[in-house]
Parts: structure tokens; C-alpha cells; sequence
């Protein structure tokens, strides 16, 4: 296993919506993220920050360069080596929607789709992130696939990233949430069966908020559709989501208070 405590987890998001400042606001308001323009100013992308620096980043949806493409966020999974993760999640079933492409004095990356439908970014950094620490106020604590066909899924991620099953648990008959992380210890996530009619397979990213309750509530008076929540969750905490203003999926979870 490598020495870098991020290789093989979720350690970026990005949000792509239509009208960027609005999202600055909404989210500002909801989780407390502030914005900073990338130093490259070529590349029109602002940062989501939180009190210690950069934790994901904001981009314009461009209709013209992703046809058909919907308000959404993207996570990126940090790898050692892109192109060889490519590769091997092609092997996988996977399917490449960005071709490898480096930034300059940032890293590699590309985009896949994993088999039952899920989008997201791999990223083999030049400067490898500090351990994250995903209770930390504006970080993002939990990641959640929901899937059409979450066994798949499953075998799908762990065969890619090594991801180990920690827990699981019955959430109707025969459907089962699962959780994972790197290792048994620490938990970075879950894999459930989505419903038949419910949206398509998609990853959903619950930011860490001091109140779930109040950030609902303040997305609720902004504008967003709220489908989940707030609710208790297992282990401790609060949680709650839903749909935002211009469309995109969000979530937020708050730890038990001391």
C-alpha cells in the first residue's frame, strides 16, 4: 500500500453548474465554503475553500463541450499512477469519457464511468495532499454510490482501488448498504442498490457541517428541493439532503455533538 494517506480515496470535488455565482452563494450559505480564484486564470475555475485551504473546486457547465451533460459534482480518487488506473478499470468494464490529460504543475487526470453508470475523476497528483481529515468543517465526510446494480459496483471498486468491506447493513429485504474504506479501520463511504425509478447511478458527497439541521434548513429557504432528512444516522451524527436550486445532488452530515 502506498505511503500517501490519500492514494486510492476520494480527496477532491467538483461542482459543474450553469451559473457558477450562484452556486458560490447557495453554497456559501449552506456548508460555509469560501472561493478563491485558480492562480491559473486561463482556466476559469475557482476553488471551494474551507478555514485550512482548498477543498474542491467550481466550474461552468459548458453545453457545448459536455453535450447533454447535467448539473453535477464529480469526485476525484487520488491514484499513484493515471495512466495505469485507467488501464487497468478499463480492464474492469469502465468506460473512458476524458482521456488521460495533464495540468500543468498540478497532476494527470482523467474521467471514467464505472459500469453500472457512476462518473468519476482520477488524479495522480505532482504534490500529494496532507492526511484529510473528513470530520473537519467544510471537508466532505462521507461518499455514497448509489447504483443500479451495487454488487457490481462493488467488485468494480474494490478490483480498481482495493477499497475492503468494513460493515454492512440491511436496508430492506435483500438490498444491502455496504460499507467501505481503505482499510477496516476507517470508513470513507457506502454502496447501496438506488431505487428502479429513482435518478441514474450517481456518486453523492455529503459535506461536514458544524448543524445538519440548520444548513437543510437554510438550503430549503434558498431554494433546494430537500428528499432526505435531516435524520439521525448510524454511528452518531445528523445527515440530510436533496437537490440543489440549479439541479445538482448535495448532502450534509454533522458529528454527534460532545
Amino acid at each position: 500500500m502506498s505511503s500517501s494517506p490519500n492514494i486510492s480515496l476520494f480527496a477532491w470535488y467538483e461542482l459543474i453548474v450553469p451559473n457558477t455565482e450562484a452556486a458560490k452563494a447557495f453554497y456559501g450559505a449552506v456548508v460555509g465554503w469560501g472561493t478563491q480564484p485558480f492562480p491559473d486564470p486561463s482556466m476559469n475555475y475557482t476553488m471551494w475553500t474551507n478555514a485550512k485551504g482548498p477543498v474542491g473546486g467550481l466550474m461552468a457547465l459548458d453545453e457545448a463541450q459536455m453535450p447533454g451533460a447535467r448539473p453535477h459534482w464529480m469526485g476525484t480518487v487520488s491514484v499513484e499512477n493515471t495512466d495505469a488506473t485507467v488501464a487497468k478499470a478499463l480492464e474492469l468494464g469502465a468506460t473512458l469519457l476524458h482521456a488521460a490529460h495533464e495540468i500543468p504543475n498540478v497532476g494527470r487526470f482523467a474521467v471514467l464511468q464505472d459500469p453500472t453508470g457512476g462518473t468519476f475523476c482520477v488524479m495522480q497528483s505532482f504534490d500529494p495532499a496532507a492526511p484529510i481529515d473528513m470530520r473537519e468543517p467544510g471537508r466532505v465526510g462521507w461518499h455514497e454510490l448509489w447504483s443500479s446494480d451495487a454488487d457490481a459496483a462493488w467488485a468494480f471498486y474494490s478490483g480498481l482501488f482495493g477499497w475492503v468491506e468494513v460493515s454492512t447493513m440491511e436496508m430492506a429485504p435483500g438490498q444491502v448498504y455496504r460499507m467501505f474504506g481503505r482499510d477496516k479501520e476507517n470508513m470513507h463511504g457506502g454502496i447501496a442498490p438506488k431505487h428502479p425509478d429513482g435518478p441514474p447511478t450517481a456518486w453523492l458527497f455529503y459535506a461536514t457541517v458544524e448543524n445538519a439541521d440548520e444548513a437543510i434548513a437554510r438550503a430549503r429557504e434558498l431554494g433546494a428541493t430537500i428528499m432526505m432528512g435531516p435524520m439521525d444516522v448510524p454511528g452518531g451524527g445528523r445527515a440530510g439532503g436533496g437537490v440543489d436550486p440549479q439541479g445538482a445532488g448535495f448532502a450534509v452530515f454533522s458529528a454527534p455533538r460532545a
